[in-house]
Order: structure tokens, then sequence, then C-alpha cells
């Protein structure tokens, strides 16, 4: 092989190796923007999440004190009920005396009857 056929033959393989760094040089190009493309989205996501959380942290607070609220005023109708309850059998355990009182009353009062009719016959 002869020096010309050997300069031919480098610039050949050297025009080869340029063409394919010249491609591997878009495709890295083309990587780097998709690289940029996901730093991106992985910044959106970041910030969406810390949205996200933000709204969790103010919805639990919000329901939280809404909870409160209805446990203390649950409470509050509850006791005010069982007040209520609690003086209706008071009442009607007073009632309850008074017609045990009258049917005492009354049991007495057929026993001597009785008595009175016993004794006549």
């Amino acid at each position: 092989m002869d020096n010309e056929k050997f300069q031919d033959l480098m610039l050949e393989q050297l025009g080869i190796v340029l063409s394919k760094l010249s491609g591997m040089e878009s495709e890295l190009t083309e990587v780097k923007s998709d690289v940029g493309t996901l730093k991106s989205d992985v910044g959106t996501l970041k910030s969406e999440l810390n949205e996200v959380k933000q709204s969790q942290v103010r919805m639990e607070t919000e329901f939280g004190k809404k909870l409160d609220v209805l446990f203390y005023d649950w409470r509050e109708t509850q006791k005010q009920f069982n007040e209520r309850v609690e003086t209706e059998l008071k009442i009607l355990g007073t009632k309850v005396e008074a017609l045990q009182m009258e049917s005492s009353k009354h049991d007495r009062q057929i026993k001597e009857l009785y008595l009175v009719k016993a004794a006549k016959e």
C-alpha cells in the first residue's frame, strides 16, 4: 500500500469517525434537552406535591375544627337531652309514688268493705 492510498484510507476512516462523532454530538444534545425537560417536569411535580401537602394540611385543620364543633354541639345536645329525661323520670317517679299511695288507700278501702261484708254474712 502506498502512501497516497494510506492517506485516502485514513481520511475515509477519519470522515467516518467524524460523521459518527457528529451523530453522537447531536444525540448528546438531544439527551441534554431531554434531561432539561425532565428537570423541569420534576420541578413542576415538586411544586404540585407541595401544593397538595399544603391543601391536605389545610383540609385536616378545617375538618378538625368542624369535627370539634360538631362533637361539642352533639355533647351539649346530649347533655340537655339527658337533663330533660332525668327531669321527666323524676316527675314520673313522683307520679308513680302518688299512684302507689292512692292504690294502697284503695286496697285498704276494699279490704275494709270486704271485712264489713264478711261480718254481715
